[in-house]
């Protein structure tokens, strides 16, 4: 299986990684416009399968020959240019797993059936792992209407002001921050902001006791799980981080509008990527991903528990590790053809039954470990 990986940042390079260590992978070539973080992913990658290779993702032209070399691809762009990969994959009639969701992509599916392109959808750990996890676990149940996930990438060691590190773009932290969440009560589709719904949850040592809140993280589920009661994902923090970022969001430097300041005009969010970025980037990169899955149903609940932490062998972040992997893996479940079918096919209909298992299977082996309850 030859793979290609769009993107070498902090998921691109482990899934890039996994890639080169997977057997049945015999070619992984990584792209980015990045030279440096190409290099820097090069001189620590294993053996001779993985190589780089410069390339800009705006020339869609150069993107579609690029991916018309591989077997299977998996993006793991920021958000800005996920859409121009998914564009190029469908022309390519390409199969790709895309670990970002953008609501565009499921407008993408006629397109993608006429060229015989799959793409399947914010594949990572959320969206994507706890998505699989619920359908598997409504399914076990015999059906349901109600799930609930929480998901938190938090640090080891939290020091203030914060109590935070960032482990992946400040780009993507501020939207969850900033966008309407959709969840769903009674039945009904509504929105609700994120930090109007903060509440305290109770997880078991060492964790103990962390705040969540509702963000706009359902992703494909909107589409897939119509008919639901109660649905939503929740966003999990050390206690008192919801309220330090509300406050920097309710004195406006989140705002888009643009302000007059020393004689230009900025936008304070754009301000606020660059100075708050680099504030939460500081310190201990050693973190913690926190997961609960609960499904409920007339005969009972299943719940699927993780804690993962930092690889310190490898030195890998345990964000990373959960998105990275569980991307890699279903990209060669999707390389090997065990995700049937072109179209969009997001990743709670392409990995399913006996699926789920291995891809639960495939994390552990890599370290990373669900307890299911119910």
């Amino acid at each position: 299986m030859k793979a290609a990986v769009l993107g070498s940042g902090l998921m691109g390079s482990v899934i890039g990684w996994d890639l080169a260590n997977s057997e049945g992978v015999d070619e992984v070539v990584v792209a980015d416009i990045d030279q440096a973080k190409l290099e820097a992913l090069r001189r620590r990658a294993p053996g001779k399968k993985l190589s780089v290779e410069v390339l800009d993702i705006m020339r869609r032209d150069k993107v579609v020959s690029f991916l018309k070399r591989f077997d299977v691809a998996a993006s793991a762009l920021p958000h800005g240019v996920v859409h121009q990969s998914d564009l190029a994959a469908v022309e390519a009639g390409s199969k790709m797993v895309n670990i970002a969701f953008e609501d565009e992509q499921m407008e993408l599916d006629d397109a993608a059936r006429r060229s015989g392109a799959t793409l399947v959808p914010g594949c990572g750990v959320a969206p994507g792992l706890g998505g699989i996890l619920l359908a598997k676990g409504l399914e076990e149940l015999g059906g349901g209407d109600e799930g609930h996930i929480l998901v938190g990438g938090i640090p080891q060691e939290p020091r203030p002001p914060f109590g935070y590190k960032l482990v992946f773009s400040i780009v993507g932290l501020l939207r969850e921050y900033t966008d309407q969440a959709r969840v769903v009560r009674d039945g009904i589709m509504v929105k609700v902001m994120p930090f109007s719904t903060v509440e305290a949850y109770d997880f078991p040592p060492p964790i103990g006791r962390l705040e969540g809140f509702c963000t706009d993280g359902l992703a494909s589920l909107v589409y897939t799980m119509k008919g639901m009661r109660v649905l939503d994902e929740i966003t999990l923090r050390w206690p008192g981080h919801a309220e330090k970022m509300n406050l920097l969001m309710e004195s406006g430097y989140f705002s888009r509008d643009k302000v007059r300041a020393g004689g230009a005009d900025v936008s304070p969010l754009e301000v606020s990527w660059e100075v708050l970025g680099r504030k939460l980037a500081e310190g201990d990169p050693r973190d913690i991903t926190v997961m609960r899955v609960i499904a409920k149903g007339t005969k009972g609940e299943v719940v699927y528990d993780m804690i993962d932490r930092y690889d310190e062998e490898m030195g890998v972040t345990s964000m990373g590790k959960t998105t990275g992997y569980t991307g890699s893996i279903v990209t060669q479940m999707l390389g090997r053809g065990e995700v049937k079918g072109t179209g969009v096919i997001p990743p709670e209909k392409a990995v399913t039954g006996r699926m789920v298992e291995e891809l639960l299977s495939q994390l552990a082996r890599r370290g990373v470990h669900f307890k299911k309850t119910g």
